[in-house]
C-alpha cells in the first residue's frame, strides 16, 4: 500500500468532508497504517510462471488457484487481535459491542485449514468463525464486526503476493479474463475507475479488488455482475454535485458497481481511499432496489 499517496488523498478529502464521513475516514486512516505495517513484512511467495498463469486465466481459474500464498496462522491471529482491539477502541461501537470485540478469543477458532481456504474465498472463513463464536446481529458480538476484522486482517497478507502474481503474468490482455471477479483471488470487484489514469488502451474500464488490491481491464459497456452487454439495460447514476463517484446500474440483474471517474476528481487517486469515499453510494443503490451482486430484484433508479 502506498501510504504516501493514501495520506495525500485522505487529507484532500478531509478538507471537504465533515461529520460521520470525516470520522469514518480518520478511523480508516488508522486501519490502513496497521495494514501497511503488516504488509511490509517480507513473506515468501512462489508466483506461477507466465505460461501457467496465462493458461489458468484462459480456463477461468484465478492466479491464486494456481499458486496460493500461505498465510501463517500465528501472524494472522496477531493481526486479527490488533485490528479487533483497534476497532473496539476507535470505531465508535456501543460499549457492550466494543468490549465483546476486544475480549473475543479469535485464536481459538483460527487454524491452517481455514486460512488456506480463506485465501481463495474468505466467505467460508467468516461463516465458520461467526458460527463458532455464536455472533448474532442482536448480540454484543455481531457478524458484521467479525467479518470486518477477519477481512481487514487478511488483506495485507494478500496484496504482496497478488502484485507478484500479476507481474509474473506479464502484460495483461483482458481477453484472457472477461469477468467481474478478481483474476487473482476471485473476489467480486469492489469498484472500478475510468478516466485519464487508465493505463490500458482503448475505452476500457479498470476494476479493482478490495481484498488483494489487484486491478484488471473490463469492457466499457458491460455489467460487472451478470455480464450483459445490452446498453439499454446499463446506466450510471450519481449524487448531485459529485460526478466523480457514480453507480453503474444494471436493469438486467439489478446489480451495481461503484466507479470513480478520474477526470472529475479533485483529490489524488488512491483506490483504497476512493473505495471508502464512494461507499456512501451503497445505501442509495440498495434503497433503489439494486444489490452489490445482482439478484434479479426490481431496481428503481
Amino acid at each position: 500500500m502506498n501510504m504516501d499517496l493514501v495520506s495525500q488523498a485522505a487529507a484532500a478529502y478531509l478538507d471537504t468532508v465533515a461529520g460521520s464521513d470525516a470520522v469514518r475516514l480518520r478511523f480508516l486512516e488508522g486501519l490502513w497504517d496497521i495494514q501497511s505495517a503488516i504488509e511490509s513484512v517480507d513473506r515468501p511467495y512462489s508466483a506461477p510462471d507466465r505460461g501457467a498463469a496465462r493458461e489458468a486465466l484462459l480456463s477461468g481459474q484465478t492466479l491464486f488457484g494456481v499458486s496460493a500464498p500461505v498465510v501463517p496462522v500465528a501472524d494472522y491471529t496477531k493481526a486479527v487481535a490488533q485490528i479487533a482491539r483497534y476497532a473496539s477502541e476507535m470505531a465508535g461501537l456501543p460499549a457492550e459491542q466494543a468490549e465483546a470485540l476486544r475480549d473475543t478469543d479469535f485464536a481459538a477458532v483460527l487454524n491452517e485449514n481455514r486460512l488456506t481456504g480463506a485465501v481463495r474465498s474468505v466467505d467460508a472463513l467468516i461463516a465458520d468463525v461467526v458460527a463458532e463464536l455464536d455472533a448474532k446481529q442482536s448480540g454484543p458480538l455481531t457478524p458484521a464486526s467479525v467479518a470486518f476484522v477477519l477481512v481487514s486482517a487478511l488483506v495485507p497478507f494478500l496484496t504482496g503476493p497478488a502484485d507478484a502474481a500479476l507481474k509474473a503474468l506479464g502484460e495483461f490482455d483482458r481477453s484472457m479474463w472477461a469477468e467481474g471477479r478478481c483474476p487473482v483471488c476471485g473476489a467480486a470487484a469492489s469498484m472500478g475507475r475510468m478516466g485519464e489514469s487508465t493505463t490500458l488502451k482503448g475505452a476500457e474500464r479498470v476494476l479493482w479488488c478490495d481484498h488483494c488490491h489487484s486491478e484488471w481491464g473490463y469492457d466499457r459497456i458491460r455489467c460487472t455482475r451478470c455480464g450483459t452487454r445490452n446498453p439499454d439495460k446499463l446506466h450510471y447514476s450519481h449524487l448531485e454535485g459529485d460526478p466523480a463517484h457514480r453507480l453503474h446500474l444494471c436493469d438486467e440483474c439489478h446489480g451495481y458497481t461503484r466507479f470513480v471517474f478520474v477526470d472529475d476528481l479533485s483529490a489524488p487517486l488512491s483506490m483504497v481511499v476512493e473505495d471508502a469515499i464512494s461507499a456512501r453510494l451503497d445505501a442509495i443503490a440498495i434503497e433503489n432496489g439494486f444489490t452489490a451482486n445482482g439478484d434479479g430484484g426490481q431496481g428503481k433508479c
